[in-house]
């Protein structure tokens, strides 16, 4: 794993110039190319560490909580996806019929 110490400015001016550089390098067709696979690899990066954080802030409640199995919080888990896929819905079929009534 890296150990890089770098500051936020620092990071993203690395971006900016490594970006800047690879539109010398490439034409517009290699650049949307390299730019798409820049974006899946960022995509699989965001993903991994969202997951890895949620896995994470479980097992910390798993610890404080010792007596709720893993059964109890997946089960909690799903029920708090449920509840906002509902209210998800329900928010569609008011914008729905407000988009209907005009």
């Amino acid at each position: 794993m890296f150990n890089i110490k770098l500051d936020s400015y620092s990071f993203t001016g690395m971006a900016v110039i490594v970006g800047y550089l690879l539109t010398n390098e490439f034409d517009v067709l290699e650049q949307a190319a390299l730019g798409a696979w820049f974006n899946v690899v960022g995509d699989i990066l965001a993903s991994n560490s969202s997951f890895s954080a949620i896995l994470e802030e479980q097992s910390d409640n798993f610890d404080l909580e010792e007596q709720k199995d893993n059964t109890e919080i997946d089960l909690e888990t799903i029920d708090k996806a449920i509840d906002k896929l509902k209210e998800s819905i329900e928010k569609i079929k008011k914008e729905k019929k407000f988009n209907n009534d005009d």
